[in-house]
């Protein structure tokens, strides 16, 4: 009988093999292991649709960003504790990364191998478009991590357990793959298409230069207080070339990717206690009257809905209080009016849980402008300017009101208080006007600051790790003053999530080397590199 060696991992973390574990079998096994014999290696389309496939949020992530990210920035509130723990998301999101790591390497490794090489250079680029973008996620959630030695445990055993780079090291180094990726992307014949495969921009590389250069621009801006002359140059370079523009975004969504979006629904209907708090109303409302008539964004009537009694009431942001109902239950397909008794407060709208096509967001042309406005205003990589500024900030208003109607516009289970028509001119100037949003040209750079970073906080809605970044980065987004002391002890401490649960198992001393042994609360009460405001 023929010998026959079978090598299985029995954990992957960081990237990196647990463990391997080579059996001799002697008996009937041949059938068995015949595939062990062949070349199983995924293709490079496949392994590139997965990496799309990853970018959609995962369960806990969303249910976290529920419960904690959203009290958090003050985006929205919380009555109650749905129980779900800032682990569970850490877990989450450290195991879909990493995952996808080892597929990125593979496919890293399959193009530099492969004979067309030069040909796959298109691949490449687009590639390390999509890695920049998860790398600078991971390392803005959680600071240093496991980066260069990472998902390369089928190199040998010294990639098993894996050293830190530091968050500096990673930003330094992607921004300079994404200038490079960017430059040499290319609409030559000579190249391989992925065809279908390439389910983000359907193989139209200006979107994908746009989404690159956006890209740069986002963290190139989020590094400048800790790294201005590197961030500088990112920056300058960054405006002079194509970035989004007008209502052109990054997301994926099930009707583009393919994938269920279970987990958003899930989220809401399974963690009741997300409302609509202060902060936000009154960034969108004139006054509190229940009737909404005090309502001048009409941001509001997409991202928030009235409570049971058809009133729009906000939830005071840093006051405890209880609320019943269930206004994300899925009964309301069929009876919206029916949020449950004792739904005191105004809710999400309940179409963010039930629209799984509405997108999840990477990054908006509003969120460019106001970055474009940001840079006029500080001077950072052009002239100051307060009338480009402002141009640009009204710009990103406009942008982010006529994408987030739109998208209520094309919904196909939107059926109560949907839009009809995209804002007029005179709707829009009407927004621009008001106190708390009137952008004029003899601000200070703290006043027009303050208002750049309120407008693109709130067209983060439905991104809220993002607004927690713009949060922690420039201590300017709106924040309720009262009961602050309450807000800070419960929610403003958590400045990162710590680490995986299995990376302090398997990989403790590399951990420890970078939090010096402080407990888990202690750790996420530490700033990120660039978080220094």
């Amino acid at each position: 009988m023929k010998k026959f060696n079978i090598k299985f991992i029995i954990c992957v973390f960081s990237g990196c093999l647990i463990s391997a574990v080579n059996t001799s079998c002697t008996k009937d096994f041949e059938e068995i292991n015949t595939p062990w014999k062949e070349d199983q290696a995924a293709n490079i389309n496949n392994l590139f649709n997965g990496v799309v496939a990853s970018l959609e949020l995962t369960w806990n992530e969303q249910s976290v960003a529920n419960s904690w990210i959203y009290p958090i920035t003050q985006l929205g509130t919380v009555i109650g504790s749905s129980g779900y723990r800032m682990e569970a998301a850490s877990n989450d999101i450290w195991k879909n990364y990493y995952r996808t790591l080892i597929n990125i390497r593979n496919i890293e490794r399959q193009i530099n191998e492969s004979p067309d090489a030069p040909k796959l250079r298109q691949i490449q680029n687009m590639l390390t478009i999509l890695k920049a973008y998860k790398t600078f996620k991971m390392t803005d959630i959680f600071g240093d991590i496991p980066y260069t030695e990472a998902g390369r445990a089928d190199e040998g055993n010294a990639f098993y357990t894996v050293k830190f780079d530091t968050q500096k090291d990673i930003y330094e180094t992607l921004l300079s793959e994404l200038k490079e990726a960017v430059s040499t992307l290319s609409t030559s014949t000579d190249q391989i298409s992925l065809g279908a495969s390439e389910t983000l921009f359907n193989n139209d590389i200006a979107k994908w230069q746009k989404f690159g250069n956006s890209l740069r621009l986002r963290y190139a801006m989020r590094m400048y207080e800790v790294n201005p002359d590197v961030a500088t140059q990112h920056i300058q370079e960054a405006l002079a070339l194509p970035l989004f523009e007008n209502t052109e975004h990054t997301g994926v969504s099930p009707a583009a990717q393919n994938f269920t979006g279970e987990g958003r629904e899930w989220s809401f209907n399974s963690g009741i206690y997300l409302r609509m708090g202060s902060t936000a109303w009154n960034m969108m409302s004139d006054n509190n009257n229940a009737d909404g008539s005090g309502i001048f964004d009409q941001r509001a009537k997409i991202f928030f809905e009235t409570n049971a009694n058809n009133q729009w009431v906000a939830k005071e942001q840093n006051v405890a209080g209880s609320d019943g109902g269930e206004p994300y239950n899925i009964r309301r397909d069929d009876d919206w009016a029916n949020k449950g008794s004792g739904n005191l407060f105004s809710n999400v709208n309940y179409y963010f849980g039930r629209d799984k096509n509405i997108p999840e967001l990477i990054i908006t042309a509003a969120e460019v402008y106001f970055l474009k406005a940001e840079a006029a205003v500080r001077g950072i990589g052009r002239p100051v300017s307060m009338v480009d500024a402002k141009s640009n900030y009204e710009a990103g208003i406009k942008s982010s009101v006529d994408f987030w109607t739109a998208m209520a516009m094309a919904s196909e289970v939107w059926t109560v208080n949907k839009p009809s028509a995209l804002p007029t001119s005179a709707q829009l100037a009407w927004i621009s006007s008001k106190p708390t949003v009137a952008f004029v040209t003899d601000l200070s750079e703290d006043e027009a600051l303050k208002l750049i970073y309120a407008q693109a906080w709130l067209d983060n809605f439905r991104q809220p790790y993002e607004a927690w970044a713009l949060q922690r980065r420039t201590d300017k987004t709106p924040k309720s003053t009262n009961s602050d002391n309450l807000w800070q002890t419960t929610y403003g401490r958590y400045l990162r999530l710590n680490y995986a649960d299995a990376e302090y198992q398997y990989n403790v001393t590399n951990v420890n080397a970078v939090t010096g042994g402080k407990s888990a609360q202690d750790w996420m009460a530490t700033r990120v590199w660039w978080d220094v405001n």
